[in-house]
């Protein structure tokens, strides 16, 4: 396992999901975890306890699935917190680089991820405090460097990696049964309607009512060259953070992904668990917001493979986005996100969806 760390808005995850880019169009099965993705659960006590105990639960699945290596991004303050991370993943052989910036590169990357730009200072202390210490196995400094630069560098800097590849011990499996009970709003829908954005904004406002809650995109859970069902392996992968999140204190799940109803899903909860929102967008809009991704403006997500494409193929995924809108009879909750922002679309959501979570006192 190879492990970008360093602090906020360094690159990690760029740097990181470029070398899995890389190794899989090298042939190389390999996998991405961005460990900010599979710990979205508040409030708790101690986020890197969720994160340790999610990454060890999802480990097995990787493994299962044959992975020759896995390339995570995430950050870690001491060298006792690498050391837990690492236990988590019984038989990871874990190479732990820091990436690290001057103080005013760091800060213009901070700020142009157009997330949380008032945390640019407490980012540059971190980075100030990870230079205090020494605990990583290699330091690259990426000053100057594009995101594929530094993921040649970083690779250059580790040698011949990884050195070889585990066969397939059998396909990921979600436990039989329902196991997920926590009451879940998942959001679906086309390419470009604004299931993340959405979904992450019911998160922030169901947390801000005092409720604890947990959020999982999908897609970010199922990152893995020539998986044979990435389904399985999401589904896998969502049943068992489901079960670190319960212990912390997760009262509720908010999923979001797939641009159909989640089908290959439904066997993982019980029947009254589950409550499926589709959002509808416009054809004019879905172009706009296709274009804007392809561009690179707003955040970045790791894996969004809307980015950088040429102008004319943007175009025509938003046509077929546009197409599955006008198709889609799946008897879910459907919520139009057209002339709404995300904070709108999400209070619409959970009305459409009785006032979602109905939670029952305690």
């Amino acid at each position: 396992m190879l492990w970008l760390c360093g602090p906020p808005g360094v690159g990690k995850s760029s740097a990181a999901f470029e070398i899995f880019s890389q190794l899989s169009r090298a042939g190389v099965r390999a996998a991405f975890i961005d460990l900010d993705q599979i710990g979205l659960c508040h409030p708790v006590d101690d986020e890197h306890r969720v994160r340790i105990a999610a990454l060890g639960a999802v480990w097995p699945n990787y493994r299962a699935a044959g992975v020759a290596c896995l390339i995570l991004s995430g950050v870690v303050d001491t060298a006792g917190q690498a050391r837990a991370y690492a236990d988590a993943m019984p038989g990871a052989d874990v190479t732990l680089c820091r990436l690290r910036v001057h103080a005013d590169e760091l800060r213009r990357r901070f700020v142009g991820r157009g997330w949380r730009p008032e945390l640019v200072d407490r980012a540059v202390a971190a980075a100030d405090a990870l230079d205090r210490t020494g605990f990583a196995d290699l330091c690259v400094d990426t000053d100057g460097l594009t995101v594929p630069e530094v993921a040649r560098t970083v690779r250059e800097r580790i040698g011949p990696w990884p050195a070889a590849a585990p066969p397939p011990t059998a396909p990921p499996a979600a436990p039989a049964g329902a196991a997920i009970t926590t009451p879940t709003l998942w959001l679906c829908g086309p390419v470009g309607v604004g299931k993340s954005t959405v979904g992450y904004e019911v998160f922030r406002q169901v947390i801000g009512d005092g409720v604890t809650a947990a959020y999982v995109d999908a897609r970010q859970i199922g990152f893995l060259r020539s998986a044979d069902d990435g389904h399985a392996l999401k589904a896998a992968n969502l049943a068992a953070l489901d079960a670190v999140f319960r212990p912390a204190g997760a009262q509720c799940l908010i999923v979001s992904g797939e641009t159909g109803h989640p089908d290959g899903y439904t066997g993982l909860f019980a029947a009254s668990a589950l409550t499926v929102c589709r959002l509808d967008a416009g054809p004019d809009r879905l172009a706009e917001r296709v274009l804007m991704r392809g561009r690179g403006d707003g955040p970045v997500i790791p894996g969004d493979e809307l980015r950088g494409l040429p102008e004319e193929e943007l175009l025509k995924i938003a046509r077929r986005a546009a197409a599955e809108a006008a198709d889609a009879s799946d008897g879910a909750v459907r919520v139009g996100t057209d002339d709404r922002s995300a904070a709108d679309a999400a209070r619409a959501v959970r009305a459409a969806a009785g006032g979602w979570p109905r939670l029952r006192a305690p």
